[in-house]
């Protein structure tokens, strides 16, 4: 029984990666694309610290981080709330246009709305870099303008997400899916590498990273331009009975999101999770500080450490993904999968509220969480599951929306009101509490959700059964 099982698993994991062309140029468009919306991401603290100014002299002794100033919990708290304004202006346009671009996209076509994606990430790099030439305008007004265009367009994982579930049916879908995650991972740790290294050995040439940034993404749009080809075939967008209707079509097409919404008691759900679960990954926008201010770390060391062990977990996720995906396709795996994994996260999560009083209470949960495999798309396959193909743009871009205003009101609440770089022993507990209680709301919701609309014995699985 064991051997069978294990046969099916290395059997899956071979054919896990024949996918459509289509899809596998869309992924080799991925990994560099990911490289600048993360790498951008990470380093706008960085740079942020290295413009702020007071009239503490700089000193090699202590690092602040700062070319202009030397106290070090001044730079940590000015950077982290410019960071926290700038990139919640940035998911506050991303909340605006998330549903008016997933109906677009489910409107028009993914090669469109994508290439409009990559056009903003590129010219947002060329006005960074125009922030840190010159200073008749202050950096931070152009900063503002950048990241506000960057969220107005910035649509890539509905598009890609949409591709998947264009081309992909039934347990390939979930297939799909991993594969992306796969990609996502490769470019994510290609990225992380750069950023620690950048740190490091503290470059200071940002105006040169973000003019690099902005020729790789003329690169990549003209590529997506020639090799990519469109996955959605039936695009009402060219259906010449909706042409004399025009404005008004598009309007109605712009309302299709929140109609979905309203009619969808599984997406308010997953909405009202997702919001929830935000609420507590805003903490991950203060851990380095809260590294280098509460337990006296030096920059770019937590990533230093915590890289190897995400790369472990990535790294068995994928080695395990070929089973997962072949074992997550039964019928009540992988809600089992998803209870037990829920439990056990919440678990490392409380033990974790110990870290201000030692790195180990950090590290060793994560070290654990590490071993974990993969849900082998399952998560992502059953939320795709309850819409149909020309929905999936709009009610990822919900998702989109929730997530971007909730990441930027998190980020602020835990820059501004829950983090004190100079907190000591349990009031430095407080970001860390704060995010277990969020979490633990949203991964009841979670449970809720998979019973409800997974369990075989819930009323909603057999009606739709049925």
């Amino acid at each position: 029984m064991l051997a069978s099982k294990l046969a099916a698993g290395i059997q899956g994991l071979k054919e896990l990666y024949v996918l459509p062309v289509t899809l596998w140029v869309a992924f080799a468009l991925y990994i560099p694309l990911g490289f600048i919306n993360v790498s951008s991401i990470k380093l706008y603290l960085p740079l942020l610290r290295s413009l702020v100014v007071c009239e503490t002299p700089v000193s090699d002794e202590v690092y602040s981080g700062s070319l202009h100033c030397g106290d070090r919990n001044l730079v940590i708290s000015i950077s982290l709330q410019q960071e926290a304004w700038l990139v919640a202006l940035k998911l506050l346009c991303r909340m605006i246009s998330g549903p008016i671009l997933g109906a677009l996209c489910d409107y028009h076509g993914r090669k469109p709305v994508l290439m409009l994606s990559i056009s903003g990430i590129t010219a947002a790099s060329w006005l960074m870099m125009l922030a840190c030439q010159q200073t008749f305008i202050p950096p931070i007004w152009t900063l503002s303008f950048a990241l506000a265009l960057q969220g107005c367009t910035t649509a890539f994982n509905l598009c890609f997400k949409s591709m998947v579930a264009d081309l992909l049916d039934g347990g390939q879908r979930a297939k799909g899916f991993v594969v992306l995650n796969h990609t996502d991972v490769f470019s994510r740790g290609i990225t992380l590498c750069f950023v620690i290294w950048i740190q490091k050995v503290q470059f200071m040439r940002f105006d040169l990273l973000c003019m690099m940034a902005g020729l790789l993404g003329l690169a990549i749009l003209a590529s997506c331009y020639l090799f990519l080809e469109e996955t959605l075939k039936e695009k009402k967008g060219r259906d010449p009975a909706l042409k004399p209707a025009g404005f008004l079509v598009i309007l109605n097409e712009l309302r299709a999101p929140y109609q979905l919404l309203w009619s969808s008691r599984f997406l308010q759900i997953r909405l009202l999770q997702m919001l929830l679960g935000q609420l507590g990954n805003g903490w991950e926008s203060i851990q380095d500080s809260f590294m280098i201010s509460i337990l006296g770390w030096g920059p770019g060391d937590w990533d230093l450490f915590n890289v190897p062990i995400s790369s472990f977990r990535e790294a068995w996720g994928m080695v395990t993904s070929g089973f997962m995906v072949h074992w997550a396709q039964q019928p009540g795996n992988g809600y089992w999968f998803m209870q037990a994994n829920l439990l056990f996260g919440s678990i490392m999560l409380i033990i974790q509220n110990f870290g201000p009083f030692g790195a180990f209470f950090l590290l060793l949960p994560r070290c654990f969480l590490a071993l974990c495999p993969g849900d082998g798309g399952a998560d992502a396959a059953f939320f795709s599951s309850q819409f149909p193909r020309e929905a999936q743009a709009s009610a990822n871009g919900l998702l989109i929306a929730v997530d971007n205003i909730v990441s930027g009101v998190s980020r602020w609440l835990y820059a501004r009101f829950l983090f004190d770089p100079a907190a000591e022993g349990w009031m430095a507990t407080i970001p860390l509490s704060a995010r277990t209680i969020f979490t633990l709301m949203s991964n009841a919701l979670c449970w809720y959700a998979w019973w409800k609309y997974s369990h075989p014995s819930s009323p909603s699985k057999r009606r739709k059964d049925e």
